[in-house]
């Protein structure tokens, strides 16, 4: 059993053993979490709303903001109306890292905005209206006004005692000098410690530094840092002032984000966390990528059909639909395959969530393949076939049927590769598409025979 199953079993054995108590609290949750809270914010998901207010209202003051900060989008929103609610948002916004309460505030209308704002000092409220103006996929929308910045006269000394009084630094890493907002060079915290504290940091400072502009990608971005083993990168405006620093915490995010939107778009889909989505969320999502798809297939059918004039042989009949019918569920399939893959590469998927995933990724490809046996069966009607009830319904029933199996076998094969140890994302992709393409000429010139015999 992997610790988030063991974490979720704990946390749902303590509510079971609560049931009937007197009191909301779970007293032994924060002793279970432990210095746990990241897991435990990922997997606050798992549970429903009131279960989740009452494990969030039982744990230490520390461990309930490290969960707001780290939660989901879902149960973060609830947790913010839950603590609005209670009067405790203003001091858990006091507490949290500034980029980490612009994230929670940040494209809401500017009314409800200003309502969570109510109850910070005005400082920080204008901090975080600031920041919120940049867009959350350009560098301003990643940066955090929390950091260090001296001028290029400030003794060794004057910066030891600015960072005991300023504990609220997100990072202190690399320390920037600034001349009039704009930035001129750049220290690290090695540079400082053995450096005398009468000397000036214009004697040592690196003045060669990378930076970002606020406008810039973040992929940009996490190319630069990854590419210099950077732990904070300097963003700068269009005068080259110094308006923020992104931190390697908040880029390393970017980066996994990137590359699983990158995976989910090859295979069809926008999905970043498809498992932690609604069926019809996902639903949703996947449809439009596979009209496209339909689309093309109907392209080739008609051409087919264009040159299939002869005899009504039954390879005749086949050849108009195949393309269409293999293409779609295909595509169902590899949507499905790259959900699992994914999954199990980042741990979202576990043994206690699998049987469930896959069942919902059936359901999901069940959903979208009838969506597009309707449309099918109706272009197939369109055509004009001897008998386009008939062919409609054959393709109508292939589509319906192969669904069914492409997401099964999507679903099921990079599972079935994970518990060999084989990883899935090699040997799954080849494998699905073999089966795809048997099983739908299969079934679908199953469905033919039966046309061509009525």
């Amino acid at each position: 059993m992997s610790d988030r199953a063991r974490l979720i079993e704990a946390i749902r054995s303590e509510l079971e053993r609560a049931v009937g108590s007197e009191t909301l609290v779970l007293a032994r949750l924060p002793e279970i979490v432990g210095d746990r809270a990241i897991e435990l914010a990922d997997v606050l998901d798992d549970f429903d709303d009131k279960d989740i207010l009452r494990i969030f209202d039982s744990l230490a003051e520390s461990q309930q903001l490290t969960v707001l900060e780290e939660a989901g989008e879902r149960t973060q929103e609830l947790l913010v109306r839950h603590l609005k609610t209670g009067g405790r948002l203003p001091e858990f916004f006091r507490e949290m890292a500034i980029d980490d309460v612009v994230d929670i505030v940040d494209e809401r209308p500017e009314a409800e905005r200003e309502e969570l704002l109510e109850g910070l000092d005005s400082h920080r409220a204008e901090q975080i209206r600031e920041l919120s103006q940049y867009s959350p996929d350009t560098a301003g929308g990643l940066m955090t006004a929390e950091f260090l910045a001296v001028s290029k006269s400030t003794t060794v000394g004057e910066v030891k005692e600015l960072i005991r009084d300023h504990a609220d630094f997100e990072s202190i890493n690399n320390i920037f000098v600034t001349d009039a907002g704009k930035l001129i060079g750049v220290f690290s915290v090695r540079q400082l410690l053995i450096a005398d504290n009468n000397d000036r940091v214009e004697d040592f400072m690196t003045t060669d530094v990378l930076t970002v502009d606020v406008d810039d990608d973040p992929e940009e971005v996490y190319r630069i840092m990854e590419t210099y083993h950077l732990t904070s990168m300097p963003v700068v405006d269009e005068f080259h002032n110094l308006v923020g620093i992104i931190t390697v915490d908040d880029v390393l995010t970017v980066g996994e984000r990137e590359a699983s939107e990158d995976v989910f778009r090859i295979a069809g889909s926008v999905d970043v966390r498809p498992t932690k989505d609604t069926i019809m969320g996902r639903v949703k999502k996947r449809l439009p990528f596979l009209m496209l798809s339909l689309l093309g297939g109907f392209g080739t059918a008609n051409v087919l059909k264009l040159f299939g004039a002869g005899p009504e042989a039954i390879i005749t009949k086949a050849s108009y639909f195949t393309p269409l019918i293999v293409s779609l569920c295909g595509n169902i399939a590899t949507q499905s395959s790259a959900t699992m893959v994914r999954g199990f590469a980042t741990g979202e998927i576990d043994g206690s969530r699998l049987f469930r995933v896959i069942l919902d990724e059936i359901g999901v490809g069940f959903i979208v393949g009838s969506v597009c046996a309707v449309i099918s069966a109706s272009l197939a009607w369109i055509l004009r076939d001897d008998d386009p009830i008939r062919m409609a319904a054959v393709v109508f029933s292939s589509v319906v049927c192969l669904s069914f199996v492409a997401s099964t076998l999507g679903a099921g094969v990079p599972t079935l590769f994970h518990r060999l140890q084989i990883d899935p994302a090699i040997a799954a992709g080849p494998l699905i598409t073999v089966l795809v393409d048997m099983t739908g000429s299969l079934i679908y010139l199953s469905f033919v025979v039966w046309y061509h015999a009525g």
